[in-house]
């Protein structure tokens, strides 16, 4: 069956790029542009050296947006993306990646505020998931307060509804079973059942904003119930923006957990030296409800956006400390990235 879902997938892909090839004045970046019909993605190629682990060279993502406007009530928009891919590995053993259905919707516009959302969606958990494609972000390395303690991907229904000054805009959204197009193991260690949740957030100018997240559902793998409630900000002085966010849950089942509840909180400063060069620094304190130790691990950051091309160059260092096995996905080393969108 999964296969039958991606082949009518690549249909769509193909209906939506027959007209765009046809398309003038291709930006690198911009995508193409064909009356109501748009194609565009991204590519994010990583050099990972974790110390004591085999250094290797991945394709993290090549992600494959198409979308069409056609009225107010059909809008389609998918993302496939191959993930993970190693290309070269340290001493050999170099894996192949997963192709993803990562976003699969149809969007319905009642107004120029209020849009209902139907598919696979991303959700509006924070800032960070709905902007974690590579280029977008200021480093490598994905927070697990940013990832883990949550259902990151939605499949059913949501109500959109933008405002603007000191209106707060808003997002609900229902997962009534599981996810859509569920990712492979190697991809996730959880998976999610009848998901509820919601994300309020006001802007204050262009950069700085406030959000309130919820969610309650079920974790598959463990039989439990969840409850969690998020916190995001992000200010702007001058040069320096700074970027936080917080996650608290409370897991409840039979199988015996390390903690009662799951917590973490990131801060990140992110400082202009120049329009191209930054430099980041960036902590985190996650506690894994499965696990006695917390992760504790700070990164250091440098990213050099050209004027000329949409590439961003990356190179980060992160310590960490504490974090056991089961969910050690950041761990001390080097990292280095090139990822550009198309």
């Amino acid at each position: 069956m999964p296969q039958v879902f991606i082949s009518l997938i690549f249909v769509l892909l193909s209906g939506l790029a027959s007209p765009i090839a046809y398309a003038e004045n291709y930006e690198l970046g911009q995508g193409w542009r064909s009356g109501n019909f748009y194609l565009s993605g991204y590519t994010n190629l990583e050099l990972i050296d974790r110390f004591g682990s085999p250094a290797k060279l991945d394709i993290d993502d090549f992600s494959v947006f198409a979308s069409g406007n056609i009225n107010q009530w059909v809008n389609p928009f998918a993302e496939i993306e191959l993930s993970k891919h190693t290309l070269i590995q340290q001493g050999g053993n170099a894996q192949n990646g997963d192709l993803i259905i990562e976003r699969f919707y149809n969007d319905v516009i009642f107004s120029d505020k209020d849009t209902l959302r139907v598919g696979k969606l991303l959700a509006p958990l924070g800032e960070w998931n709905i902007t974690h494609a590579a280029p977008l972000m200021p480093i490598i390395t994905r927070p697990y307060t940013a990832a883990r303690g949550f259902s990151a991907y939605i499949g059913g229904v949501s109500w959109q509804h933008e405002s603007s000054g000191e209106i707060p805009s808003w997002q609900l959204y229902w997962q009534p079973d599981n996810e859509w197009f569920k990712r492979p193991a190697s991809q996730t260690s959880r998976n999610f059942h009848n998901v509820i949740g919601g994300h309020i957030s006001r802007a204050y100018g262009i950069k700085d904003k406030m959000g309130v997240s919820f969610q309650y559902g079920t974790l598959i793998e463990r039989n439990e119930t969840y409850a969690l409630l998020g916190l995001n900000a992000s200010h702007s002085f001058g040069k320096l923006n700074l970027q936080s966010e917080a996650v608290i849950s409370r897991f409840s089942g039979s199988i015996a957990q390390a903690h009662d509840l799951e917590s973490g909180i990131f801060v990140l400063a992110d400082y202009a030296i120049t329009p191209q060069w930054h430099g980041i620094i960036e902590g985190e304190y996650y506690q894994d409800h499965t696990v006695a130790a917390a992760s504790r691990s700070m990164l250091f950051a440098v990213n050099y956006k050209p004027d000329s091309v949409p590439f961003v160059w990356k190179l980060e260092y992160i310590h960490q400390a504490g974090v056991p096995s089961p969910i050690a996905t950041i761990r001390t080393g080097l990292k280095g990235s090139l990822s550009f969108l198309f």
